[in-house]
């Protein structure tokens, strides 16, 4: 079975599709989805982006980062005006599936996490333990040598004293 790749879209094809979706008008949305192997969700995203925005509405701006007012002013909007994802995002040329991560972000946690400044990247690996494992079982293992010895002395003591009881008795 062929792997599918996640097909990626310049803003011309885009323009392409949008644009023969609306000549054509027969079509639906899937149908126009399967002929380029795309979704139809995206498709309709882009037909109602590009009759909002026109052209500029193709390119959605996912590389900006947005401040936390900014995203408890949509997420109220979204709740107060009764907007979908979709609406909310063909209106401010956000993508849905980062509305819906700050959706899912304030609903767990509240509007702070909306504040919050997030590492962009791959997350750090963890630093190798290494040195510090080596360090700390020489430090085990002195310590288990010193506590051995101080029992064989205890005992070696108990031996002795148990050997002189016997003695007097």
């Amino acid at each position: 079975m062929k792997k599918k790749t996640r097909n990626k879209f310049s803003i011309k094809e885009k323009e392409r599709i949008v644009l023969s979706f609306l000549e054509e008008g027969s079509d639906s949305y899937h149908s126009i989805a399967r002929k380029y192997n795309t979704s139809h969700r995206l498709i309709s995203l882009w037909v109602d982006s590009y009759k909002v925005h026109g052209k500029s509405g193709l390119s959605f701006k996912n590389d900006l980062s947005y401040t936390g007012e900014f995203k408890l002013k949509l997420l109220q909007e979204m709740n107060s005006d009764g907007l979908s994802l979709h609406q909310l995002s063909v209106k401010y040329l956000i993508s849905p599936s980062l509305l819906s991560t700050w959706k899912r972000e304030y609903k767990e946690g509240g509007a702070t996490v909306l504040f919050m400044d997030k590492r962009k990247g791959r997350p750090l690996k963890a630093k190798s333990k290494q040195r510090t494992t080596q360090k700390s079982s020489l430090g085990n293992e002195e310590r288990l040598i010193k506590e051995n010895e101080l029992l064989r002395a205890e005992n070696d003591y108990l031996k002795k004293l148990q050997a002189l009881i016997q003695n007097q008795k």
